[in-house]
């Protein structure tokens, strides 16, 4: 039975202080408190909930190590294995050491829910992540239902940034209604009077929660969808999209749909006024670059320090993780995977500290707290954007940094100040 049917008893009315400290000069407060509504009282296994950890502390992915996202998949899990090793060898959290163990799901929801099964009852891992809205689907009932943080899910939609019905759950990516909601108001700038708009939308859960969201962003505006096409084919989508005549183009996409729509548009000769990509397309040598001309313009939010952006060159934290990350085994450290793997483990690493900080000690309980609780700045996020929560508020990234692909510079150029709007969900 699905969690958004059932009650909330995985929830106590008790509430539990903690501090929301951060774990290095890029947390954005000293000291700050919060309140918690987390209980072990309906786990499954209570006490494997509030156990102390010692020795070592499991991350468990399942992800696509094979299939068409294998690359993306695999420099993520590259840049956390990095950071980790950073923090190993500086003696881990209060000695305890972290390791990450991934099971291969290709993409598939349930083998997911397959992995995260095993991973759980015999690998024991203390913590999950995985990768897709999809799998996130699969496996959130059974990982909430034992107790096991699900941490930073690669993953947009709505749905499990309900903290009542997904107590144990948190996601990383921005919620699709957020970006699309910043997306819309750069928009109203571009075009006070309106424009017209075709909607390439992948058929996956993530894909359809950026379509839903934009959709939803629009309504009671003066911008019109006048053509819609899923992205099965991508050349038959552009063709189709093209015959609208539409200003703007939204990608509504995952990682692989980037680079094919936008080759797939240069193929039948359109260029949009403006196209939009998901935030989830960041990466310029591998999804843009190879376009060539096609993608000269095209916009994105961004969250992430750029390694293979000059304007960060002389970035004191670009150049620590660039040093870091290569010592310790990334092999593709100026990948934007790469450094998004890197970032998930730094937000990690900040809750487990401030959990073995608490009163309690390191468990699963202590940890899902502190992620419940924090307010806290990676190294390589954006000046001037957190990572955010609360016991009433999931949403984590609220504020993005727009960007343009220049194609003859073969970068991104910055195209405006930090947008900010976390003021709309307090």
């Amino acid at each position: 039975m699905n969690r958004l049917l059932k009650t909330a008893a995985a929830v106590s009315a008790s509430l539990l202080i903690l501090s929301a400290c951060g774990s290095n000069s890029g947390a954005s407060d000293d000291s700050a408190s919060a309140s918690g509504v987390i209980s072990a009282d309906d786990c499954v296994d209570p006490d494997a909930a509030t156990a102390e950890i010692t020795d070592t502390l499991k991350v468990g992915w399942s992800a696509a190590t094979s299939g068409p996202l294998a690359d993306a998949v695999g420099n993520v899990i590259e840049g956390m294995e990095a950071r980790f090793a950073v923090e190993n060898e500086a003696g881990g959290i209060d000695g305890v050491d972290l390791e990450v163990i991934v099971k291969d799901d290709a993409f598939n929801p349930e083998r997911a829910k397959a992995n995260v099964g095993e991973l759980i009852q015999s690998e024991g891992v203390d913590v999950l992540d995985t990768f897709g809205s999809g799998q996130l689907d699969a496996v959130a009932d059974d990982q909430n239902d034992a107790c096991v943080p699900l941490l930073f899910g690669q993953a947009s939609v709505p749905a499990y940034r309900d903290i009542e019905n997904f107590p144990w759950t948190t996601e990383y990516l921005p919620s699709a209604d957020v970006e699309m909601e910043v997306v819309v108001e750069g928009l109203k700038e571009k075009y006070p009077d309106g424009a017209t708009v075709a909607l390439a939308e992948n058929q996956t859960e993530s894909g359809q929660g950026y379509a839903d969201g934009f959709k939803k962003a629009v309504e009671g505006t003066d911008f019109e969808i006048v053509a819609t096409e899923p992205l099965t084919d991508p050349n038959t989508a552009a063709s189709a999209l093209k015959a609208s005549g539409a200003q703007i183009l939204v990608d509504a996409g995952v990682t692989t749909d980037c680079l094919a729509l936008t080759q797939a548009i240069g193929r039948v000769g359109w260029k949009p006024e403006t196209v939009i990509q998901p935030s989830n397309c960041a990466d310029g040598a591998t999804l843009y670059e190879p376009a060539g001309e096609a993608a000269d313009g095209q916009q994105i939010l961004r969250w992430l320090k750029d390694p293979a952006n000059e304007a960060f060159a002389d970035d004191p934290a670009v150049t620590e993780y660039l040093e870091q990350s290569e010592a310790n085994g990334a092999d593709s450290p100026t990948n934007s995977y790469t450094v998004n793997g890197w970032a998930i483990a730094d937000l990690m690493i900040d809750n487990f500290h401030r959990a073995s900080e608490s009163e309690d000690g390191l468990s699963r309980l202590s940890i899902m707290e502190a992620a419940r609780t924090q307010d806290y700045q990676p190294p390589m996020f954006i000046d001037g954007i957190t990572f955010q929560m609360s016991p009433t508020q999931a949403f984590g990234i609220l504020a993005f940094q727009p960007y343009t692909w220049d194609a003859a510079a073969k970068t991104f150029v910055e195209a405006g100040e930090v947008i900010d709007i976390s003021s709309n969900y307090e």
